[in-house]
């Protein structure tokens, strides 16, 4: 179970398009976490009569907290050498990392989970804590809520039946706190919004206990079976099918999802096939390893994006990443975690402190063979323990140094003043009225008829056209003023497709839509061709959609692009302005993040769209107009 979670959220974090769904590798997570925490307190009071609280809290910070403080300080200390810039940012996100809030920070600061590129920078190597920092709130409370059911309830039906009320309430604040067409990060965080699955995981526990599922008799354990299989099935289809955009996913595929991860727990502690295929040693060892593989392998992807730079990833790269997530994972689980569960943590660094002692007892000097040789192996033993420390200390120091120096910026000062020139223009041209179009019609000072005389298509003027879009458009909204006067300008940073869709329906329904509408979006996250019909359904039939596809580093590029080719190959009045041809042929004229344009390059991008633009504005010439003047 755990194997199957952290290799799904391990393929969804390196963009395996495969698993667009691979997030909700976190609610099988949640529901064995909840499964496993409840079914522990409850036998524990069933034996003795109560829940000794702080021995379990003690217990669950001994393997919690010493892997993830190791880890805190190697990435604070790598940060700090490949990302100084970073520095701001992670001062804070270390704090809520200590203090187990990561996922009310990210709320806070308005963090992406969906749109890991959206940001001006390459992304943050803590971001995915958010998920620890809801089990932890979880482990404090839900002892103390499960203590006052245990008290006051005596049937295990009504616990049952209260804690998937529980469930349901948070589903239902999902359900209601959930925007369409906006980010879908804070109620994705929010540990009253995504406790469901914890809760559908404890539920099941106090209604099987993990005792009586590995007991269950055969003709019980293969409907357990059964029930697996389908539960394994539906997350196949969950994980290969949703996306985080989806409207579906909340709370709908997020219940779905956790009801079915509930059938796979039950039948993986059962002893039917299902358990004996989730006890395999390869899934059992990475299972062992899941938490470690989890702590690293966000942080690995993030610091070698930033080592690597702009550019496309390649398969090596994903398999080196995970190569490396899984070698750190090893190591924490031999040397770190075993250690401390196995003696706890002061006898552990007694015996840590206790080899660094010993290699200060150097053996006496003699002369004989067998004594140089003694002295050689005493001389190798002395440096495994020196290097460690001396690795230890050195992490220790640069990510102090790191935390307490004073930040760098981590986006170009030019860029900074590109985009915010571009907000401003944004603004600007939302503010200002002129003349425009009705319903969809051409602007009179473009008559295509003249342009069948001038011999040449018509001309595109601002007042024509409205623009939404993304940090690429914020950036190119000074060239697209000068290229089109007038025009209508609505970008933003780290705006989504659907985010569009609804800035659309927006300005159809206030009558302030224009004849030719330009959608920039898709460099924070998926494209579909549902959103491309919604935007066609909102902008009707006489207007002309221009789509503007996509270019950079980030991992659904392509897919997006296929999604805004065939819609331009499909349909009529929609035209694919090329920016990724275009801009290919010369990235120098990108910043160095390798997505957003330069001056120069916003010229570019003006002029891919000014060029599709004037192809839609053909689109309304007469039929009488030669073909050869119009094309």
């Amino acid at each position: 179970m755990r194997a199957l979670a952290v290799l799904a959220v391990m393929g969804f974090h390196e963009g395996a398009s495969e698993l667009s769904g691979g997030f909700l590798g976190v609610d099988i997570f949640f529901v064995l976490s909840g499964f496993l925490i409840t079914d522990l307190l409850v036998t524990r009071y069933d034996t003795v009569g109560r829940l000794d609280l702080r021995d379990f809290w003690t217990r669950r910070a001994r393997r919690l907290l010493p892997p993830l403080a190791v880890m805190l300080v190697v990435v604070t200390a790598a940060a700090s050498v490949i990302e100084p810039a970073q520095e701001a940012s992670l001062r804070l996100a270390l704090l809520a990392a200590v203090t187990y809030t990561s996922n009310w920070y990210q709320i806070l600061h308005h963090v992406s989970y969906f749109a890991a590129f959206s940001q001006l920078t390459t992304p943050a190597p803590l971001d995915h804590l958010w998920s620890l920092a809801i089990e932890e709130q979880f482990y404090l409370l839900w002892p103390l809520i499960l203590w006052f059911l245990l008290f006051r309830l005596n049937g295990r039906r009504s616990r049952v039946t209260v804690t998937l009320l529980a469930a349901a309430a948070s589903a239902l604040v999902m359900a209601l706190q959930y925007t369409p067409g906006g980010d879908p990060s804070g109620v994705y965080y929010g540990t009253d919004t995504h406790a469901s699955a914890l809760l559908i995981g404890a539920a099941l526990a106090l209604a099987y206990p993990l005792a009586s599922l590995a007991s269950l008799p055969a003709a019980q354990t293969k409907r357990l079976d059964a029930a697996g299989v389908a539960g394994l099935a539906v997350l196949a289809w969950a994980i290969g099918h949703f996306s985080g955009n989806d409207p579906a996913v909340y709370p709908v595929g997020l219940i779905l999802a956790a009801l079915a991860a509930a059938c796979l727990v039950a039948a993986a502690a059962g002893n039917g096939v299902i358990a004996v295929i989730t006890s395999l040693p390869p899934l059992r060892w990475v299972g062992v390893r899941s938490y470690g593989m989890y702590l690293w392998h966000w942080p690995v992807i993030a610091l070698a994006a930033a080592l690597a730079g702009s550019g496309p990833t390649s398969a090596w790269t994903w398999v080196i990443e995970t190569g490396v997530t899984i070698a750190l994972a090893a190591a924490s689980w031999r040397f770190i975690e075993t250690p401390i569960l196995q003696n706890g943590l002061r006898a552990t660094i007694r015996h840590w402190h206790q080899q660094l002692a010993d290699v200060r007892n150097r053996p006496a000097d003699r002369t004989g063979p067998a004594d140089v040789r003694t002295s050689s192996a005493w001389r190798r033993r002395r440096s495994v323990p020196v290097a460690v420390a001396a690795v230890a200390v050195i992490a220790v120091v640069v990510a102090v140094f790191g935390v307490v120096r004073p930040p760098e910026s981590a986006t170009p000062a030019g860029l900074l003043r590109q985009v915010a020139e571009g907000q401003r223009i944004s603004t600007a041209s939302q503010s200002v009225r002129r003349g425009q179009p009705t319903a969809g019609k051409p602007a009179a000072s473009s008559s295509p008829s003249a342009a069948c005389r001038r011999g040449k298509p018509p001309e595109v003027s601002g007042d024509q056209v409205t623009a939404v879009g993304d940090s690429i458009m914020v950036a190119s909204a000074a060239a697209l003023a000068a290229a089109m006067p007038g025009i209508f300008i609505d970008a933003q940073v780290g705006r989504q497709m659907q985010s569009g869709v609804t800035v659309i329906q927006r300005l159809a329904a206030a009558g302030t839509l224009r004849h030719i509408v330009i959608i920039g979006l898709g460099t924070n996250g998926d494209v579909t061709a549902g959103q491309i019909r919604q935007l066609r359904q909102a902008i009707g039939p006489n207007r002309d959609l221009v789509l503007v596809n996509t270019f950079g580093p980030m991992p659904w590029e392509r897919e997006d692009n296929t999604v805004l080719d065939a819609a331009a190959r499909q349909r009529g009045h929609v035209e694919l302005a090329n920016w990724n041809q275009a801009i290919a042929a010369d990235p120098s004229l990108l910043w160095p993040d390798g997505i957003h344009p330069q001056p120069s390059g916003a010229k570019l991008y003006a002029h891919v769209i000014l060029a599709a633009a004037r192809t839609a504005l053909s689109h309304a010439q007469p039929s009488s107009c030669p073909r050869s003047l119009t094309r």
